[in-house]
């Protein structure tokens, strides 16, 4: 990608499609174009298959626009929350048949990342805001996501079981119903709510609520569509224009909004959902904003081109350790593994010819790679490989949890092997991403095998034949060296290079 041309932007959410065309430089927005709203289909994973001729008519503006700006740097964004991969893979075809434009598809767990990362840099006020505690609520198609930010930096994040799809068909039902469908739905938000608020108990000081990306709050309060700053709204001016809404006729509020019909449904959960989480903060104050996925996006481009000096895998990699946490490994020897992971992918890129995605990966499995021991010690590689299947860690993509998982399962005992179903389901690409990766991670686990941290720093050099991994320490290494004799059968096969650890001593000062 050149860095010094314009950029476009496509996303595809269950909405509607939208083009932004940038400077990379300085993230301005160009030119925007969208098409029409996307017909809400009762079931919502048919609204792509649906809509494929309006989906094909607004890409072919949207490539023609790209041409008029003489922009060659795009990509093709795609929300695949309410589709399974096989429709994916089908709409994907049929796509690119007709556009050669080929999809990247995101999950929720990248999306929460987009939007996360969109509205961390979006403002000094966010910054400013974040010293205390920060709630950023999404209401997506299949979920809803809150993301807690304080001391300035993201915390954690839950994803809750509740989405437009459940709350359009929920409304629907209620509609024909007797008794008041607001209190019922009301009612309902309040279950998928209740595990929070022990979080929201022990909350001390200033507690902010963000809801963002939400068009019918966005209309509700004549928010500019384009418009990227924070707005501020009062409890109480909010709560004056969601009675209003609540007491009003659909057909009033479509008109009003200026929003399609069969998004009126959305009005009175969105009101809702912003009033729980209001009370369960007990915020005074509501903040809107329009940063979405495709401002994440391109920060995330941006940041890549060296246009920011920002870690935004800090936001990955909190979550990952939040997981750890939670399965309560053991933290030294967490980080004693990974600062050897690292130390050995860093001295061997020759070797592996791995770049920094993968690096970021072997990270995560590092830390990641002892949660089984949580369910049993015995197999404990396998209960993390599971673990780690049904767990997805924000920002990765399916095939980037795969590839954790994996790692995992291959950190102490079994090695790949393309008879084992789970290694065979990845791809070609990924399979041997696996091996280099768990073959690394083997080694580095091993220099800790005792879990005492003896081995204080290691020094790498890599000869012809053979890897000599030379370990300061003033301790008996001999089950270090037993583990990593061992353990290094697989860096050997896949590498066909021996490893050979050897000790320095040193005194008990370094």
């Amino acid at each position: 990608m050149a860095a010094n041309k314009l950029y476009g932007i496509i996303y595809m959410s269950p909405l509607k499609l939208k083009l932004n065309i940038i400077d990379l430089k300085t993230q301005e927005i160009i030119e925007t174009a969208s098409s029409a709203v996307f017909v809400q289909e009762k079931h919502k994973s048919s609204i792509y298959r649906h809509e494929l001729k309006k989906i094909v008519a607004a890409l072919d503006g949207f490539l023609q626009l790209l041409k008029d700006y003489h922009i060659t740097d795009y990509d093709f964004w795609a929300n695949q929350q309410l589709v399974d991969d096989v429709s994916a893979r089908y709409l994907s075809d049929q796509i690119y048949v007709r556009t050669e434009l080929r999809v990247k598809w995101l999950n929720t767990s990248q999306i929460t990342y987009y939007k996360t990362i969109a509205t961390m840099e979006c403002s000094k006020r966010f910054e400013d805001l974040s010293k205390d505690t920060i709630y950023l609520m999404n209401i997506g198609s299949a979920t809803i996501t809150l993301s807690k930010f304080s001391h300035q930096k993201f915390q954690t994040a839950w994803n809750i079981a509740i989405g437009y799809q459940e709350l359009d068909d929920i409304t629907k039902e209620l509609q024909n119903m007797a008794g008041n469908p607001v209190e019922v739905v009301k009612d309902y938000i309040d279950s998928k709510f209740a595990f929070l608020r022990p979080e929201f108990n022990k909350e001390n000081g200033n507690i902010h609520v963000f809801v963002q990306d939400s068009l019918v709050l966005n209309k509700l309060m004549d928010t500019d569509e384009d418009a990227k700053a924070l707005q501020s709204i009062s409890l109480k001016d909010f709560n004056t224009f969601a009675d209003e809404a609540i007491d009003s006729p659909d057909q009033f509020l479509s008109q009003r909004l200026g929003i399609d019909e069969s998004l009126v449904n959305r009005i009175v959960p969105d009101i809702l959902l912003v009033r729980k989480l209001l009370k369960l903060a007990g915020s005074k104050e509501l903040i809107l904003t329009n940063m979405s996925v495709p401002d994440g996006i391109a920060m995330q481009i941006r940041n890549e081109l060296g246009y920011l000096d920002i870690d935004l895998n800090d936001v990955i990699l909190t979550s990952a350790e939040n997981l750890a946490k939670r399965y309560l490994t053991n933290e030294k020897h967490r980080k004693s593994t990974v600062k050897f992971a690292l130390h050995l992918f860093d001295q061997l890129k020759k070797l592996h010819r791995l770049g920094k995605r993968e690096r970021l990966l072997l990270q995560i499995a590092s830390s990641l790679d002892d949660i089984g021991n949580f369910i049993n010690s015995h197999g404990h590689y396998r209960h993390s490989a599971y673990i780690l299947q049904a767990t997805k860690l924000i920002g990765l993509s399916d095939e980037e949890n795969k590839i954790i998982a994996d790692i995992a399962r291959y950190h102490s005992v079994e090695s790949p092997a393309f008879e084992q179903a789970h290694y065979r389901h990845i791809e070609a690409d990924s399979q041997i991403i696996v091996a280099k990766l768990a073959a690394i991670l083997r080694l580095a686990d091993a220099l800790d095998d005792s879990g005492k941290q003896k081995i204080q720093k290691i020094s790498v050099s890599l000869k012809k034949d053979s890897l000599v991994i030379t370990a300061a320490s003033s301790h008996n290494l001999a089950l270090e060296k037993w583990a990593f004799n061992h353990k290094a059968k697989l860096f050997e096969e896949v590498f066909g290079i021996k490893p050979v650890l050897k000790q320095r001593r040193i005194g008990n000062n370094g």
